[in-house]
């Protein structure tokens, strides 16, 4: 029995993997293997070997080989593809500055609740922790019409504030919760030596908390960059599109190359492999610090 149960993890581990794992190994495949062998079940990418002529297509602009036949159909070409790059861009400056005003409004909002008493708090905190409950459709025309009288339709910054209001409330919870795990008796020992309100959070709060801030932010990263509906609504032309929008719309096109959508693919999640890998570790180590101590 004992010997059965590393066999019963390592398979469902396995499974785990090949669930989350899979699709991003096909979309490298697909990327690198021209549609000509990828639809034609009798030729193998081993007998030609991987092509790259779709990422120098997103990048460049160079028309593969292969569509430069006169034969070739001309609509497997999309220029969706084309603003990859721009709105990898785009999604990076929108998914960091949410990230950095959830930190900067989250942190000393959670400290608040979690350290402080004050009017109305209980009723103000459930308010906040519930509104992500109202689905989001429901919102696109309020929050549509409050950017168009800021005069933020077709920024990027107007997708940056309703990125981190839709992020914020999920901040504050998960800080919160940690913030109020704290020893008291540092925010005593502060207190007597006249380091109260503001510097006992940047002081105290803030150093002890570090893991867990930075696991909610990267939490906040993650939701703007993977979301659609709002930067939908509110973006423009190219330059302030959102890879998710691009993307969008490139398979919308059925016309549209495999390989090309495949390249596309796996360069918009190119970043979040990236989190993934390097610091994914911290973001887990710093939500289950929040959750477990004191």
């Amino acid at each position: 029995m004992r010997r059965a149960k590393p066999v019963v993890t390592f398979l469902v581990a396995a499974l785990v993997l090949l669930f989350t794992g899979g699709p991003v190994l096909l979309a490298l495949y697909g990327s690198l293997v021209p549609d000509r062998i990828l639809l034609n079940p009798d030729v193998s990418v081993f007998d030609v070997g991987p092509s790259i002529e779709t990422y120098r297509y997103i990048f460049t602009g160079e028309l593969p080989a292969s569509y430069g036949e006169g034969t070739a159909n001309r609509q497997m070409i999309s220029d969706a593809a084309r603003q990859v790059p721009a709105s990898l861009w785009n999604s990076m400056r929108i998914a960091l500055a949410a990230m950095a005003l959830n930190i900067v409004i989250g942190a000393p909002a959670a400290f608040m609740f979690a350290r402080y008493v004050f009017p109305a708090k209980r009723l103000s905190f459930m308010f906040l922790i519930l509104s992500p409950l109202v689905p989001a459709v429901a919102l696109i025309v309020p929050i549509y019409m409050t950017v168009q009288a800021l005069g933020l339709v077709g920024t990027v910054w107007g997708i940056i504030l309703v990125h981190t209001a839709r992020a914020l409330p999920f901040t504050v919870l998960i800080l919160s919760v940690f913030f109020r795990r704290l020893p008291a008796d540092l925010f005593e020992a502060a207190a007597l030596d006249h380091c109260t309100g503001f510097r006992s959070f940047i002081r105290i709060a803030v150093p002890l908390s570090l893991p867990s801030i930075g696991a909610t932010g990267l939490f906040a990263f993650m939701l703007s960059y993977s979301e659609y509906m709002f930067s939908l609504v509110l973006s423009g032309d190219a330059r302030s599109r959102p890879v998710s929008v691009v993307m969008a719309a490139l398979a919308r096109n059925t016309d549209v190359s495999w390989s090309l959508l495949n390249t596309g693919i796996f360069i918009a999640i190119i970043p979040t492999l990236v989190i993934v890998v390097v610091i994914w570790r911290f973001v887990v180590e710093g939500l289950l610090s929040g959750a477990v101590k004191g």
